[in-house]
């Protein structure tokens, strides 16, 4: 099988042509992601391919960061949530909107007088409902509706909720329990809430692909990664598009065991955004059956992955006390803004010539990412900024520009401005490990931040200039390490994540990261020691990652085509499918079992014999695994593995009692 994979990230489209029978990367290229304009990205992505080569592809499969950092900044559409069985009392006091990520402002708490068994279902007045709160509803773009009991009811009320707002506002509906199965009301609610704040994010990164495929004559099936590696629709990822909130990272992992053949890893993928990692044992990689990303809590099934603030775009700043030190903003590095604007080297140097002492980093420059078109939202001091950035990228030092006045924040969280700044990129430039943009702009940044923080007149070819760099190097290593060492510990002494040592860990790896090329021996360390390989994949691993290796006692790997590892992941992920049906007895009140209650993602029923309920979960699961595997895009014949699990409680001088019976569905 020939297949196309695509990845589009926050810094660079990648494009690949694999031959999954043998393995072989057929072509690969690269380009600058455009996020005004995804069309373009993904079309110099495919014309940078031979053209013999992609038309040989039988089909396309996408990975995307797109979804993971809409999630991180906050972005997506205006979607509001209903959950029908809680109270604004009980939604604050559990901290809905720090710990789930739902913002208040977003959610309408309905109470609820059913019955927890399902027997009593009470359906809320939605036009009642709607007469008390229309500002509310009428806001919405999407909507996403959780009741409380929909585990035990079939979820008549989600469904009775998601036809009264389809008939009223003719907009998209996401019913809680098509995305997430797991009991807490407040946890779906926020994963439904997710999946319809992101509809708009995947659908446009889904038409780009539709109009360049169909520009260029490719048709061909399409299918996405989702969060646990394994492939969905693309009619599935429209409306399920939560699913796709680790893509990217997912198909990282992927692309690394295929490209490095290593079953014990720790695979690392540093990108223009972020680094994530994911640990590997026996060929399969963790996982969490709730992702955690940004401020949302989920219940969305995915791959570990530990992700930090640190890619090649990541901010270098001096702070107030001289320290250079790396911020978690991503930037525009000045290499590649000097490549993309001639106007940017002028500003440069003239800010060198004319500055002495500077601590609020006016050096950087600030440009128009979209225009926003209708301004009416926007304050006065934001419209003029947006109206002097449509002539191109300028200064903080422009006179124009009031410093201290000056509020950027919300433009810049919307994605309507962007800063153009020093990074670990300009700094590879600085080294000559990476030459692709404009070397004189990434030099001629780190003379000014010499000069505005340390007053230090340097020419071009100055070491001090190298020496900078190499700070940076410093930082972005260390920052690299710390993130692995807590990664070994977590799994190796702390794995279900109950124990944490923030604060100590950091001072534990910084004082061995400074002393592992000492030569004079110490009276007690705690030098790491690693069997497993550190993998690493992206653009910059190779100039950051050995040097880590070396620190943890691990063997090190960069695998051929490491620098499209998220492409190549896309091209040889396949349909996987994992489906639970759980049985739990129901007591009475004399605390004898009444009734065992199976529950399923849309299907609910209780039996009065155990081995009864067993076999109708037996069924259930299969019958929802081969379902979800068609809806998924999968043909042909469907072979489903069946596994059973049992928790029982265990008491002294006491009969073990079921706590509860799972049957799990797998497929591929």
């Amino acid at each position: 099988m020939i297949r196309l994979g695509i990845d589009t990230g926050g810094t660079f489209t990648d494009a690949v042509v694999v031959d999954t029978d043998t393995m072989d990367v057929l072509a690969s290229s690269k380009s600058l992601t455009t996020k005004g304009d995804l069309t373009r990205c993904i079309a110099t992505a495919l014309d940078n391919l031979p053209t013999d080569v992609l038309m040989r592809a039988e089909q396309a499969a996408l990975s995307t960061t797109l979804a993971t950092n809409a999630c991180v900044e906050g972005k997506g559409g205006r979607a509001k949530l209903i959950i029908v069985g809680t109270t604004d009392e009980v939604l604050r006091r559990v901290d809905a909107q720090g710990k789930f990520g739902i913002p208040y402002s977003d959610v309408l708490a309905v109470d609820y007088r059913g019955s927890y068994d399902g027997s009593d279902v009470a359906i809320p007045d939605w036009d009642a409902l709607y007469r008390v709160h229309p500002t509310f509803f009428e806001e919405a773009d999407s909507f996403g509706i959780a009741s409380i009991y929909s585990l035990n009811d079939g979820a008549i009320v989600e469904k009775s909720g998601a036809e009264f707002l389809r008939e009223k506002f003719g907009k998209l509906v996401v019913e809680a329990t098509t995305v997430a199965v797991e009991p807490n009301v407040i946890g779906r609610g926020a994963t439904a809430l997710l999946n319809a704040r992101l509809v708009p994010v995947i659908e446009e990164f889904l038409d780009a692909i539709g109009a360049v495929f169909k520009s260029r004559g490719l048709d061909i099936p399409v299918s996405i990664v989702r969060s646990d590696g394994s492939l969905m629709s693309e009619e599935l990822a429209r409306i399920r598009p939560v699913e796709t909130i680790l893509s990217g990272p997912a198909a990282s992992v992927t692309g690394a065991q295929a490209l490095a053949g290593q079953p014990e890893s720790l695979i690392v993928d540093i990108g223009g955004t972020t680094s994530d990692i994911a640990i590997v044992h026996k060929g399969r990689p963790n996982r969490t059956s709730g992702i955690q990303i940004g401020a949302w809590k989920t219940q969305v099934a995915g791959v570990h992955i530990d992700t930090i603030a640190l890619g090649g775009d990541t901010v270098v700043r001096y702070t107030k006390n001289s320290r250079l030190e790396l911020g978690t903003r991503k930037v525009t590095p000045l290499c590649i803004a000097a490549a993309r604007w001639p106007g940017v080297v002028p500003q440069l140097q003239e800010y060198y010539r004319k500055v002495c002492a500077d601590f609020h980093a006016r050096y950087e420059l600030l440009y128009l990412m979209k225009d926003p078109g209708d301004l009416v939202r926007y304050t006065k001091p934001e419209r003029q900024l947006i109206g002097i950035l449509r002539e191109g990228p300028v200064s903080l030092f422009d006179d124009r520009l009031d410093i201290m006045g000056l509020k950027t924040d919300r433009l810049e969280n919307e994605g309507i401005v962007m800063r153009c700044g020093m990074t670990p990129t300009d700094a590879m430039h600085i080294k000559g490990d990476f030459d692709e943009f404009d070397v004189e702009a990434a030099r001629l940044g780190a003379r000014c931040v010499l000069k505005s923080y340390r007053g230090e007149v340097v020419s071009e070819s100055d070491e001090a200039v190298i020496a900078f760099a190499d700070e940076v190097y410093d930082l972005a290593r260390f920052r690299l390490y710390n993130q692995v060492m807590r990664a070994f510990a977590q799994d190796r002494y702390w794995p279900d994540g109950a124990f944490d040592l923030d604060a100590q860990m950091e001072a534990i790896a910084r004082r061995e990261w400074e002393d592992r090329n000492a030569d004079e021996p110490s009276h007690f360390s705690m030098k790491p020691r690693s069997e497993a390989a550190l993998v690493g994949v992206g653009a910059p691993t190779h100039v950051f990652l050995g040097e880590v290796a070396r620190a943890t006692g691990a063997p090190f790997a960069v695998p051929e085509h490491a620098r499209v590892a998220n492409a190549v992941g896309a091209a040889v992920s396949r349909i996987t499918v994992e489906q639970q049906v759980r049985i739990n007895p129901l007591y009475g009140a004399d605390g004898v079992v009444k009734a065992f209650s199976m529950r399923g993602a849309d299907n609910a029923k209780n039996f009065r014999d155990l081995d009864k309920a067993i076999e109708a979960a037996r069924e259930q699961a299969a019958k929802q695994a081969i379902e979800e595997a068609r809806r998924r895009g999968a043909v042909g014949d469907l072979k489903c593995e069946l596994e059973e699990e049992k928790s029982i409680y265990r008491a002294i001088g006491a009969i073990d009692a079921l706590r509860e019976y799972v049957v799990i569905a797998r497929i591929g």
